[in-house]
């Protein structure tokens, strides 16, 4: 498989990525709260996720905080890495679950440590695949 195929299939992987992130303080006042995706889909947010982030993050904060919460998974030298890369983002995972490995100004997680974040934040995080060549 070349590289333009590769990279078009992670492309079609990556289409329930948000086309276009929302904040906390927005959507923190909706009943109903909703990301929509690349693909055209709308996808519901639990509330409760949102309530639980706000508890860790600053009000002052919330209008700069972006949803979803995006979790980039690539593989380095044979093993499945994730990068939480915005700022935000990855000091609010610092809080609230106690993972502080940074490099680059990026959070690094292994898979293991993916789970518990997915489990908690089932809606409110998204994986997204990444491929270097």
């Amino acid at each position: 498989m070349d590289e333009i195929m590769l990279a078009k299939m992670i492309e079609a992987i990556n289409k329930h990525i948000a086309e276009k992130p929302r904040t906390l303080e927005e959507m923190l006042k909706e009943d109903f709260p909703t990301i929509k995706a690349r693909d055209g889909n709308e996808y519901l947010i639990e509330k409760k996720e949102l309530e639980f982030i706000a508890k860790y993050v600053d009000e002052d904060d919330w209008k700069r905080f972006k949803i979803p919460i995006i979790l980039e998974m690539t593989e380095i030298e044979g093993e499945r890495i994730i990068f939480v890369r915005d700022k935000l983002h990855a000091e609010f995972i610092k809080k609230a679950f106690g993972f502080d490995r940074f490099s680059d100004d990026a959070l690094i997680l292994y898979m293991y440590e993916l789970s518990t974040i997915r489990r908690k934040l089932r809606t409110a995080t998204q994986v997204m695949f990444k491929i270097s060549f």
